[in-house]
């Protein structure tokens, strides 16, 4: 289960494009992330008027103005554009490291990502967000809430997983392998 694969491509070829495909990745899929969430959205309005990427920034030191800074799109629709940075930021990141892995641990492609976003939602929402106080314990937050992180990690790790097998399978050139 947890057996390495020595890649076909080298190291530099696969960190490059790891950062290359993973940014890409992670734009579409924090795009289908902020659709998912407008379709189901995980909190009610008043525990998003500080929502958990905002808490976390606050309880790592940053300012309430910049945490819940925002400009106007369309003369009166407010963009929290600090909260947009934050949540493409963790798509890009975790999609970067999706590609990375990827080409040692094949496995981290099971159930085409699905697998990727579980792990993910677990971590973040029931282990570490509650751990450090950010969100309420597991138990004590409302079934919604579960409902929407769970499958909306997992269709984001899908968007992810996809993006990726298809750059991958487009580039002629290169020797990263699609899993």
């Amino acid at each position: 289960m947890f057996t390495l694969q020595k890649p076909k491509a080298n190291l530099l070829e696969i960190t490059s494009k790891s950062i290359w495909y993973g940014f890409i990745a992670g734009m579409i899929s924090g795009m289908v992330k902020i659709g998912w969430e407008a379709i189901l959205p995980p909190r009610t309005i008043a525990r998003n008027m500080t929502n958990p990427p905002q808490h976390m920034a606050e309880q790592l030191g940053f300012s309430d103005k910049l945490v819940h800074a925002f400009v106007y799109y369309s003369q009166d629709q407010k963009v929290f554009w600090f909260t947009l940075l934050l949540h493409f930021s963790f798509a890009i990141v975790f999609a970067i490291l999706y590609v990375f892995v990827s080409q040692y641990w094949p496995l981290i492609g099971l159930w085409q990502g699905a697998a990727y976003g579980v792990v993910l939602w677990v971590v973040w929402h029931v282990i570490l967000m509650p751990a450090f106080g950010t969100v309420p314990a597991p138990w004590h937050q409302p079934f919604a809430e579960h409902f929407s992180e769970f499958f909306g990690h997992i269709v984001w790790a899908w968007a992810i997983a996809a993006t990726v097998y298809y750059l991958i399978a487009k580039d002629n050139h290169g020797h990263l392998t699609t899993i």
